[in-house]
């Protein structure tokens, strides 16, 4: 989600309150007994960057202690050797079809056939390496043994194009009906996707069903989509009362995201009684998503502490929570904090600071240019001021 900032010379604080449409992460380690019939494809060539084996794998240091706090049935030599030969196959082979058939089985070898196992290695894989193309060979080898999870990951990485293959979205597709018919809910997730794609009522209401089967099982990202749903009313009326109380069983259930709806619901006056805005509730649900890692809720719980609203003014925190946020590489936040520093009112002027976040704000700008240009100007004005002799640098 991007925020669209206001002008910071009239304007301090940017809010990523509106229009928010982030969507949480979910997880679906547990172990689905249940297998599912998928066709096993032939393999085609999978990218190889320049820096090969590199960006297929994380560190040494790293990799060693992933698979030793997973727990997972497979040792980093065997690893190392399945990705040695994966990056060779794809590198230099024309044909990449049939030496890729024996890796298939070195890999169901490697991890003496345990599907969960390859999955979850699979995931690690995609959270710690740059180069993802291993990890959806390893979802293709237990996606093609009928693992569910992994075929989940399979079809959606498919459905995405984030890897082309021939007939990718034909066969994600074809996953995900399967796995909705196997009762598989994170796919419940995926396909309600799809039908709320559609945007009519029919397909809608099928959408909540499925939504509400999934979230009945405790599925985090299932809740949040539903109070997505009853905020938006695209299809159906809005219902915020619906909206929050999906919004909050999602936070219950581990995503922070929807804390950081009820505090964008809150500030807007959409979870109170009176439709009026409860800056306090608000504060509350974000400092929580905030805490939780959400960069957009980092941002506004910065502007909260500035202003005092909602919370008692604490310019100190303010430029912490900010800070955070810059080093996510939150543009916004690294104009407002350039904004501080260079006017050393809240907090003190400080030029070396000052332009390293506003040089960051024009790395990080958006595709509008409008950051830049706010940042360029106040950039110019630290100049302006320096031809005066007007400031000293705080280092």
């Amino acid at each position: 989600m991007q925020a669209s900032p206001s002008p910071v010379e009239t304007s301090r604080i940017v809010t990523a309150e509106t229009n928010a449409d982030i969507q949480p992460t979910t997880s679906t380690d547990e172990n689905i007994d249940v297998l599912i019939n998928i066709k096993p494809q032939p393999f085609e060539r999978l990218p190889i960057s320049n820096s090969g084996i590199a960006d297929i794998v994380p560190s040494s240091q790293l990799l060693q202690k992933a698979l030793s706090t997973a727990n997972l049935g497979i040792s980093q030599t065997k690893l190392m050797g399945l990705a040695n030969r994966f990056v060779s196959i794809n590198s230099t082979n024309v044909n990449v079809s049939e030496p890729m058939e024996q890796w298939r089985k070195d890999v169901l070898d490697a991890f003496d056939s345990s599907l969960k196992d390859i999955t979850r290695v699979a995931g690690m894989l995609v959270k710690l390496s740059n180069n993802k193309s291993l990890a959806f060979a390893l979802y293709k080898v237990a996606a093609e043994e009928g693992y569910q999870n992994a075929a989940h990951y399979y079809a959606v990485i498919l459905g995405t194009r984030s890897m082309k293959q021939k007939g990718g979205q034909s066969t994600s597709a074809s996953i995900i009906r399967e796995l909705v018919t196997a009762g598989h809910p994170p796919s419940y997730v995926v396909y309600a996707d799809v039908l709320l794609a559609k945007a009519t009522l029919n397909s809608t209401l099928k959408a909540i069903a499925l939504l509400e089967r999934a979230a009945e099982t405790k599925l985090a990202m299932a809740a949040f989509n539903l109070g997505d749903v009853y905020r938006k009313g695209e299809a159906i009326d809005k219902d915020y009362q619906k909206a929050a109380y999906w919004f909050a069983k999602a936070a219950k259930q581990g995503a922070a995201e929807g804390y950081f709806m009820l505090g964008n619901m809150y500030s807007q006056g959409q979870a109170t009684e009176d439709g009026k805005p409860d800056f306090e509730k608000a504060f509350v649900n974000f400092e929580k998503a905030a805490l939780a890692g959400i960069v957009e809720a980092q941002f506004n719980v910065g502007g909260y502490y500035l202003e005092g609203k909602g919370v008692g003014k604490n310019s100190n925190l303010a430029v912490e929570y900010w800070l955070m946020a810059a080093a996510k590489r939150f543009p916004i936040a690294a104009l407002n904090l350039g904004k501080l520093f260079v006017e050393g009112k809240e907090v003190p002027k400080n030029i070396r600071r000052a332009r390293d976040m506003l040089n960051l704000a024009i790395e990080l700008t958006d595709p509008e240019k409008i950051i830049e240009q706010h940042a360029r100007a106040l950039l110019a004005k630290l100049e302006h001021q320096k031809g005066k002799g007007g400031w000293c640098t705080i280092m």
